[in-house]
């Protein structure tokens, strides 16, 4: 089946409206490791989702870069990798995230502190959100990085929040 090149698509059609959007912009804060409690306080989160590359496979999602950055001075985050739009209803939506994450923590358990096990490691978000307008969003999201036990200990590190994003032309 020949596809007609990605330029010549209508932005008004399902299909482009899934797997294109603007560059979009994001700022939150969020609850520090609501599991255990043990690095807990508020934390600061910045990220930016770009808009797909021509490049890019229309599958892959959206590329993403961001940071998490705890107030209380525990383990921050940078990461980057796809976001995925799950659905858009009325003003109502939802998105999936996953890549990959670089921490300051320890990866070893100490006293006071989560153990990571690995430098690098995974992330996954799941957020829901509501437009504002059309250029404002507020989401509530809930994202996790952890190894999935590649490496020993694996304690993982869970943050829920809210965050705010526009989009820039």
């Amino acid at each position: 089946i020949r596809r007609p090149p990605r330029s010549t698509l209508s932005s008004s059609s399902a299909a482009s409206d899934v797997y294109k959007r603007q560059a979009e912009y994001r700022i939150g804060l969020s609850m520090h490791d609501v599991e255990r409690r043990v690095e807990g306080g508020p934390a600061l989160s910045i990220e930016k989702v770009f808009d797909r590359p021509e490049w890019w496979h229309r599958f892959a999602g959206n590329p993403h870069i961001g940071t998490q950055l705890s107030l209380a001075n525990h383990t921050h985050l940078f990461y980057a990798g796809s976001t995925w739009n799950l659905f858009n209803k009325n003003r109502f939506s939802g998105e999936l995230a996953f890549g990959a994450a670089i921490h300051t923590g320890n990866n070893e358990i100490k006293d006071g502190e989560l153990g990571y096990g690995c430098k690098v490691n995974f992330r996954e978000l799941i957020a829901f959100g509501y437009d504002i307008n059309d250029t404002q969003k507020i989401q509530l999201s809930a994202q996790h990085m952890s190894n999935g036990s590649l490496c020993d200990p694996n304690q993982g590190l869970t943050s829920v929040g809210l965050r705010f994003a526009w989009k820039l032309n």
